[in-house]
């Protein structure tokens, strides 16, 4: 043969060394920017029977329904009456909402911190999230809680 060699050479692996540590290191960037988001806690329907205290006393409910029209809420499943707030201008009017869900809040000592949102097929995500934040503070400076946990509800329609 000519050269005289033995025909082994070294793997040169720096080229691969260089692409691993920066793809390592944008992982880690990455994983630290992401931890950041702040997620709004929603819970998962739960089915019991005879839910409620320990003596029997069954706690009101707050349920906000997204239609079309604007909002409907209710307060135990439609017990004790409904409430319609609609759309000013083509939007939902949050400020109403929250001004009512407020009001409920005075109005029913014992009423549940957990709110069933209902969203309409046709009701769009930011519409939703609107609702959601509507309805999680009191729309003050300091934003005191109105309704801490958020059950989604599936609509019948």
């Amino acid at each position: 043969m000519a050269g005289g060699g033995s025909g082994t050479e070294e793997l040169n692996l720096i080229p691969y060394m260089d692409v691993m540590v920066n793809l390592i290191m944008f992982m880690l960037v990455l994983v630290a920017v992401l931890v950041e988001f702040k997620e709004t806690p929603v819970l998962a329907p739960s089915y019991c029977d005879g839910c409620g205290g320990g003596d029997g006393e069954q706690i009101p409910f707050v349920t906000v329904v997204v239609v079309p029209a604007g909002y409907q809420i209710m307060v135990g499943g439609g017990a004790e009456g409904k409430i319609e707030i609609p759309k000013k201008g083509g939007k939902y009017d949050t400020r109403s909402l929250t001004a009512n869900l407020k009001q409920l809040k005075v109005q029913f000592t014992k009423l549940s911190d957990n709110l069933v949102l209902v969203a309409d097929g046709s009701a769009r995500y930011e519409e939703v999230i609107l609702t959601m934040d509507a309805a999680r503070f009191d729309g003050t400076a300091d934003k005191a809680p109105l309704f801490n946990g958020i059950t989604f509800a599936k609509s019948d329609e």
